[in-house]
């Protein structure tokens, strides 16, 4: 079975899941100077969606290939390259059968992808495949839910208030993804290892997010922007949004202005 479909949130993923702007670009010279890629490198995205993570390297001329099971996400970076002169392929197709040739790129870059599909272990195995001998992987994570120590975002209040209210309706896991590993989990590390990788984890940069309160990121919840509301049923996403609604009705500042830190942490695979 393939992983999750995000055909239903084109119309605001780049609303709702953009970077502030710089920091698409800061990304790609970052990933660029960490695995010293030279301008002739083959990349691949597994998860390219509508080119968050992808414009900034199509836009320096890299050759680029992205994998994606939405259409629809990936007609909408289609547009966005209309009329440019790219070495761009986009492919529709399931990242844990990668309908690519083995040992045809340099690096394989994922963002947010691994906790989206059945087996994360077979995606990082097939990203294997289609590396030179040299190639690495790149998987990057957003860490947005502010330092140790700090106050806690809204995002991370309303993640908190969200799950309470989940827990209260008996919600099981299988209905919650997680089991899913999300970020840079240990077990990523320890699959690319016996694989023969050497894996370095580092911060590629920090940033200011996009500015939030309580209550826009809970409405976020409430109108099933994140894909972790996709796999409720409409009974239960409906109680837990009016009890959400009842949450943020009760906070002492629902609407104060946030723009948290955040940073962008990843773990480099490479073999020698």
């Amino acid at each position: 079975m393939p992983g999750i479909s995000f055909d239903r949130a084109v119309d605001y993923y780049d609303a709702t899941r953009g970077y502030p702007p710089g920091v698409a670009a800061q990304l790609r010279d970052a990933i660029v100077a960490t695995l010293q890629l030279k301008r002739h490198a083959r990349l691949l995205e597994a998860g390219v969606g509508t080119g968050r993570i992808a414009l900034p390297f199509i836009e320096a001329g890299y050759f680029y290939v992205g994998v994606d099971l939405s259409r629809r996400m990936m007609r909408q970076l289609r547009q966005k390259l209309d009329g440019r002169r790219h070495s761009t392929y986009l492919v529709c197709g399931d990242v844990m059968h990668l309908p690519l040739s083995d040992a045809a790129f340099d690096a394989a870059v994922m963002v947010h992808v691994l906790h989206l599909v059945e087996n994360w272990r077979q995606v990082l195995d097939e990203a294997r495949r289609v590396l030179h001998s040299q190639g690495a992987i790149v998987i990057a994570s957003d860490e947005r839910d502010g330092q140790e120590g700090a106050p806690p975002t809204p995002r991370a209040q309303v993640q908190q208030a969200w799950s309470a209210i989940l827990d209260e309706l008996n919600v099981p896991p299988d209905q919650r993804r997680d089991g899913a590993p999300h970020g840079l989990d240990d077990r990523f590390q320890e699959h690319l290892q016996m694989h023969g990788a050497a894996v370095e984890r580092l911060t590629l940069l920090t940033y200011r997010q996009h500015p939030q309160t309580v209550r826009s990121v809970a409405q976020r919840y409430q109108e099933r922007i994140y894909s972790s509301c996709w796999v409720l049923s409409d009974d239960i996403h409906a109680e837990a949004a009016r009890r959400l609604q009842r949450w943020v009705d009760a906070h002492p500042d629902p609407d104060a202005v946030h723009e948290p830190p955040a940073q962008i942490d990843a773990m480099i695979a490479r073999w020698n």
